[in-house]
């Protein structure tokens, strides 16, 4: 006996459904940790509760669209990257000492600084900032005859 198809309340087709929230699960997760932010910190940003991001991210939940704009706005990702066919990795975030060294550097920052660097990182992205960034050189020996 052939299973019936899963319908919606108007007839349209549900298959499908759950893989479509858990992909956009998935991209929620990525874009709230590349901002740093725990489930905690994104649902008091959005007004939503923890609860509520958790069951988004495992994709047990449907999101409706004043949801998902909040949550690229707040994201900072486009809504079409937010909902796109595979999570986003390349907007993940770099791993490695130099990154933790910026998140620490950032952390203790006064804020007029963290603002500072948050324009500076924006004009890089963008391309208006030209910084060429030399690598650091060990101490140089001495040069007494």
């Amino acid at each position: 006996m052939a299973s019936k198809p899963l319908v919606g309340p108007h007839g349209g087709s549900l298959e499908g459904v759950s893989a479509v929230c858990r992909r956009i699960g998935a991209n929620i997760r990525i874009a709230r940790r590349k901002m740093g932010y725990t489930q905690e910190g994104l649902a008091d940003r959005i007004d939503l509760s923890p609860n509520f991001i958790a069951h988004l991210e495992r994709g047990s939940r449907k999101p409706s669209l004043d949801t998902l704009m909040a949550l690229s706005r707040t994201l900072e990702i486009p809504l079409e990257d937010l909902l796109g066919t595979d999570p986003a990795p390349a907007r993940a975030p770099a791993e490695g000492p130099m990154v933790r060294r910026v998140f620490r550097l950032v952390r203790e920052a006064p804020a007029d600084r963290v603002e500072l660097v948050a324009r500076l990182l924006e004009e890089m992205r963008i391309g208006h900032c030209k910084v060429a960034v030399r690598p650091r050189r060990g101490r140089r020996a001495s040069r007494r005859p």
